[in-house]
């Protein structure tokens, strides 16, 4: 980010650095077992033992809604993406991991290609993610506890 102050002589330019710690390298999950979780900002996989019996194709290749850049987590073409009945997957999601999640962290579901990439899911702000090949990830968003310790889910 630039800034510029004005003074009666001149203008000058100054450069500040935004403080944080950025990781964009591609991650590839070539050994991501059942149970496992991945995180890509404000989006966590976990790999499920198979794609819910309610599964339906989705057009919409993004997986978190919302026109901003941080709502920018997009399955690549030759991924395939579902959406399914919540508690399917919540019920999924605690066959293997034992966890409880909230209906409103529910994303959608996408299997990855029979050859896997780099790239299954990319996104401007962090590096791209791919699995292995077949492998069947529900989506959750992160949540945050307000004031009054009410879930909400947050958004990158």
């Amino acid at each position: 980010m630039t800034t510029a102050t004005k003074t009666r002589r001149n203008t000058k330019k100054t450069t500040t650095i935004p403080e944080g710690i950025i990781n964009n390298a591609p991650k590839l999950h070539e050994d991501f077992p059942v149970g496992s979780v991945s995180h890509q900002g404000d989006l966590i996989f976990v790999r499920i033992a198979a794609l819910p019996k309610s599964a339906k194709p989705r057009e919409s290749r993004q997986l978190a809604d919302g026109n901003t850049q941080g709502s920018r987590h997009v399955l690549t073409p030759i991924a395939k993406v579902y959406t399914c009945d919540v508690q399917d997957v919540i019920a999924a999601i605690k066959s293997v991991t034992k966890c409880n999640v909230s209906e409103q962290l529910v994303g959608p579901v996408f299997v990855s290609p029979d050859h896997p990439t780099d790239s299954d899911v990319d996104h401007p702000e962090h590096g791209p993610q791919g699995f292995e090949a077949g492998a069947v990830i529900a989506c959750v968003y992160q949540r945050n506890l307000d004031s009054m310790q009410r879930e909400q889910r947050t958004r990158d």
